[in-house]
């Protein structure tokens, strides 16, 4: 949103998706050993029930809010997409969030358990947990607002492992993402109709790119306790933006 209104340009549905798109393939390529799990512990706990499939279900709580605010308050997520000092807010705010769960509670949880061991991992997430990351989730609907940042903080704060929370987080995107790339040509104007391949592509290519390094180096950041760093830049940028905004600038 910011590119469009320093380029001075609108993009289309087709860059959107394209957009959304891209980040799903940066995460599947990063994590598809992990999602392979999570299907294949899903088919088992199912066929066993041994509890194999509760982190499925997890991703399932954890997706069901943002997915109830897409629908109900898309006017508001529409509008809001349409002020740039709106997004400056939500850019401060996501360096609050970021800078209070790591120098608080959060700094208390550097568990190295994954989603695939045992220790901190897939077996020891609640649905209480999911939830929580749910509710984050949901909130970064709002545009400014960091998904990745305030579903990583929530994880933390529910008492979630660093090197965890940190994959939970981009997992848990998978379906919110790819639920917006399939409903995207139902729900906008122009539909299917507005699509043009080239833009897709070229749209999901920077965005798979883009997206793989930035989860790296994120998860770096949440492993080595340094995420509040990340504040420093969402503050800047959102300080500017209100600042260009406010003077009428692009």
């Amino acid at each position: 949103m910011l590119a469009g209104w320093v380029l001075g340009v609108e993009t289309g549905l087709d860059v959107a998706i394209g957009v959304h798109f891209g980040t799903a393939l940066a995460v599947v390529a990063l994590y598809w050993r992990e999602i392979v799990g999570i299907i294949r512990g899903f088919v088992r706990g199912i066929l066993r029930r041994d509890g194999s499939a509760r982190l499925a279900g997890c991703l399932v709580v954890t997706s069901i809010p943002a997915a109830l605010v897409g629908l109900l308050a898309e006017d508001v997520v529409d509008r809001a997409l349409a002020s740039p000092a709106f997004v400056g807010v939500g850019l401060l705010i996501t360096g609050a969030v970021l800078w209070k769960v790591e120098t608080g509670k959060g700094r208390a949880h550097v568990g190295a358990g994954r989603l695939g061991s045992g220790g901190g991992g897939a077996r020891s997430v609640t649905y209480p947990q999911a939830a929580v990351v749910g509710i984050a989730q949901a909130i970064a609907v709002l545009p400014g607002i960091s998904r990745s940042g305030l579903t990583i903080s929530g994880a933390l704060a529910a008492g979630l492992g660093r090197e965890f929370a940190a994959e939970y987080s981009f997992i848990a995107s998978l379906p919110v993402i790819l639920g917006g790339v399939i409903l995207f040509p139902f729900t906008s104007e122009g539909g299917w109709a507005s699509l043009a391949a080239p833009s897709i592509l070229v749209a999901a290519l920077c965005a798979a790119v883009s997206g793989a390094v930035a989860m790296v180096v994120l998860r770096s950041l949440v492993r080595r306790g340094k995420l509040r760093y990340f504040s420093y830049y969402v503050w800047a940028v959102g300080f500017v933006t209100i600042l260009a905004w406010a003077r009428g600038m692009r």
